[in-house]
């Protein structure tokens, strides 16, 4: 449905009862299927979610914002990604690595400060991520080089899971 510009009918009243149960099914493919292809599937889809229902004035179904924000950002794209199963010599992989970078953007793009306070601010501090990346993650996020800013995440992860440390087990 998101995929063909159906995404409306998802918030009509007689579906809203199952909306619920549909995002955390896709949360929860996206951050920890085993299937890549599928996980990159769900990623599209909240990207195409994002795009049909957030705009920088109005929501069209309250709370998504709070969701995508809190649960999919960090969620899908940091913990899933520094999870040791998250395999970045993996074909598949990478494109999944590459449709999570775009949905960062998007967000960025779609709940600015927001997206920013809790991701840059409280996410990437609770996965023992230094101030200076943090800072770093954050300039390459406001530029305009997609590419720039995939290879600057990809070694932030990297450098993210090198760090030796009993805080936080990633799976």
């Amino acid at each position: 449905m998101a995929i063909h510009d159906l995404s409306t009918i998802l918030l009509a009243p007689s579906c809203r009862q199952y909306l619920e149960t549909i995002m955390q099914l896709l949360l929860f493919t996206s951050c920890s299927h085993k299937d890549i292809l599928l996980r990159k599937a769900c990623v599209q889809i909240f990207v195409k979610l994002i795009k049909d229902w957030c705009t920088n004035s109005e929501d069209k179904l309250p709370g998504f914002r709070v969701f995508m924000i809190e649960k999919f950002a960090t969620g899908c794209c940091l913990y899933s990604v520094l999870d040791k199963s998250f395999d970045l010599r993996d074909a598949n992989t990478l494109v999944l690595f590459g449709e999570i970078v775009v949905a960062q953007k998007i967000m960025y793009e779609r709940f600015g400060e927001d997206f920013i306070v809790n991701f840059v601010a409280k996410g990437l501090p609770e996965a023992h991520c230094p101030p200076d990346l943090a800072e770093q993650y954050y300039q390459k996020l406001q530029g305009n080089d997609i590419k720039a800013f995939r290879s600057f995440y990809q070694s932030l992860i990297e450098k993210i899971r090198q760090q030796e440390n009993g805080n936080l087990v990633f799976r």
